[in-house]
Parts: structure tokens; C-alpha cells; sequence
């Protein structure tokens, strides 16, 4: 579909982000992406709702093809319009995907309804990390993926990472987008790495 035809960002009245969860050893999807693709794909079906898929890789080399491609392949196949789904794939991690999206997308619309689409466990996490990125305009909702096997294990870490988030943000105020983007990217190399992740 061609950039004249495209239907904008701003036409719709909601806008859900869809996040990561995640490429195997050999780059293709976890379970937690796939699930998480197949919740935005219901959440397509019942509302009129624009789609961000948003992701890049988590830890190792840069994958041929990123999670937020991945999801958005995984919605076409499940009958979402190509006009509905907005990519971001240079995020690494929860809040650079906030960061990346906002600049990227939400920082030139008005605040509307959003929806964070991700895994339960990574709910909470979500919710706060792109409330602080985006200050107190923005409502935001939750629309949770399945569950998945090892998303007990995954709960288990997200008090730490959310500790860590916070560190990351102490002395920052919400909405502060220009201050938040460059504590993220200075503090990203901390998080995540491009060495090839560890078997």
C-alpha cells in the first residue's frame, strides 16, 4: 500500500502496542511474540484499532527479520489490513519500545486511548514504563496475550526489572520524552547485549 493511501496513525480514535517477546537461537518467534501478535489480531477483530508492533531483538546479533516483523507477517496472516499496523523495529528492550514508539509515532498525535498488548507476567511492567514515557494525557489500557508454559519463571524476575526500570528513570519527571530517551539509550548497553546470547 502506497504512503498516499495509507491510512494515518492519527484516523484512528485508539491505538494498541503490541510488544516483543522475544526471537529463539535461529530468529524465529517465542511463543510469548506469537501469542502476544495473536491477542492484537482478537483485539483487531473487536475494536477499530490501530496496531504498533514493537521490537527489534532482546539480547544477541541483530536477527534478518525482528519481532516487530515477525508480528506484523503473524497479523497478516490472520486477516489485519495491512494499513492497520504501524512498525517499530529498533527497540531492545520494555522501555525502549516505549521510547521508540513514542517518538516514532505518538509524539506528533493527539493522546488517545492506548492499549498495551504483552504477556500477563509483563503486564505491570508495560503499564508503568509507558505511562512514565508518556505522562499522565495518555490513557492507557491493558489487553493481555494468553498465557504461556514458562510465564510463571518469566514472573518471577519482574520485581527486579521493574527495579531496575526505575533506577533507570530516578530523577526523570512522566512525559518528559526528550530526557527519558536519553537516559534510555545511554543506559541500554547496561540491559542488553549483541554478543550471541549463551546456550
Amino acid at each position: 500500500m502506497s504512503a498516499t493511501t495509507r491510512r494515518s496513525l492519527a484516523a484512528f480514535s485508539e491505538i494498541a502496542v503490541v510488544l516483543g517477546g522475544g526471537l529463539r537461537g535461529d530468529g524465529t518467534p517465542t511463543g510469548s511474540t506469537q501469542r502476544r501478535a495473536d491477542a492484537a489480531a482478537r483485539l483487531a477483530a473487536e475494536r477499530d484499532v490501530a496496531l504498533i508492533v514493537s521490537g527489534s531483538h532482546g539480547n544477541g546479533p541483530q536477527p534478518k527479520v525482528s519481532e516487530a516483523e515477525y508480528m506484523a507477517r503473524r497479523l497478516a496472516e490472520l486477516g489485519v489490513a495491512e494499513e492497520r499496523v504501524f512498525i517499530e523495529d529498533e527497540s531492545r528492550d520494555t522501555l525502549s519500545n516505549a521510547v521508540c514508539v513514542a517518538e516514532r509515532y505518538l509524539a506528533r498525535i493527539a493522546p488517545r486511548r492506548l492499549t498495551i498488548v504483552t504477556s500477563p507476567f509483563h503486564m505491570a511492567r508495560s503499564l508503568a514504563t509507558f505511562a512514565f514515557v508518556l505522562g499522565p494525557e495518555w490513557p492507557i489500557d491493558a489487553y493481555p496475550a494468553a498465557p504461556g508454559e514458562q510465564d510463571d519463571a518469566h514472573a518471577a524476575t519482574e520485581e527486579l526489572y521493574l527495579g531496575n526500570l526505575r533506577a533507570r528513570l530516578e530523577g526523570l519527571q512522566p512525559g518528559d520524552l526528550r530526557r527519558i530517551a536519553e537516559r534510555a539509550r545511554s543506559s541500554l548497553p547496561l540491559h542488553v547485549s549483541d554478543d550471541p546470547p549463551r546456550s
